[in-house]
């Protein structure tokens, strides 16, 4: 029964009608609807709910707990989750279009087919994600933590990775055309057959591994 002073807050899942998740949560202590849908995510975390599809555009998630959750095929375009812990959620097939993600602790998560392209990523968490067939492109990466981080197939056409840690990542069949290498640690990274055309950066030697490894860096 709702007591005096709340309200049931309902969590949707996108382009659906679909219920997802609800809560009753006490008023006045949360007001705006930003303060609802962010009280109403921390009962999800606590409870591991299934959010898999949510809708949650333009919302502010920042510095917010959602690790572990089920967000597969959520909607997090133009999402502000700057500095949230999204640590081991699954995320596949997830959109972050235009989002901003800087400093967020997005380690161990599933980002398999996840769309990241032009996001803000500056100092993110991303060791030992699983970044297959993501899209990165346009990608602000600059001093993330990419350490063990599977890039498989994943594209990151025009990327910055200025000062990312990219140690024993898996960095096969990627496209990363244009990408901005300078000051990466690229120690113990596993290539092969990635396109490097008109990338920035790269020290000799790690080129010339590459290209050991059937990478493409073009003329």
């Amino acid at each position: 029964m709702e007591m005096p002073n709340s309200r049931e807050v309902i969590l949707f899942a996108h382009a659906s009608s679909k219920q997802l998740y609800s809560a009753v949560l006490p008023i006045p202590q949360q007001r705006s609807h930003s303060d609802l849908i962010r009280a109403l995510l921390a009962e999800a975390q606590a409870d591991g709910a299934n959010l898999s599809g949510a809708d949650l555009a333009k919302q502010d998630l920042s510095n917010l707990d959602l690790s572990g959750l089920k967000m597969n095929g959520g909607q997090f375009d133009s999402a502000d989750l700057g500095g949230a812990n999204l640590a081991g959620a699954l995320l596949k097939k997830a959109s972050f279009e235009d989002a901003k993600l800087a400093g967020a602790d997005l380690s161990g998560a599933d980002l398999r087919n996840t769309r990241l392209a032009g996001v803000d990523l500056q100092g993110a968490n991303l060791a030992g994600a699983d970044l297959r067939h993501a899209n990165l492109d346009g990608a602000d990466l600059r001093g993330a933590g990419l350490r063990g981080a599977k890039l498989e197939n994943a594209t990151m056409r025009q990327a910055n990775l200025e000062g990312a840690d990219l140690r024993e990542a898996i960095f096969t069949y990627c496209v990363a055309n244009g990408v901005n290498f300078t000051g990466v640690q690229f120690d113990g990274i596993e290539f092969y057959m990635a396109d490097f055309l008109e990338t920035t950066g790269m020290p000799e030697e790690v080129r010339a591994h590459a290209l050991r490894m059937r990478c493409e860096f073009g003329e």
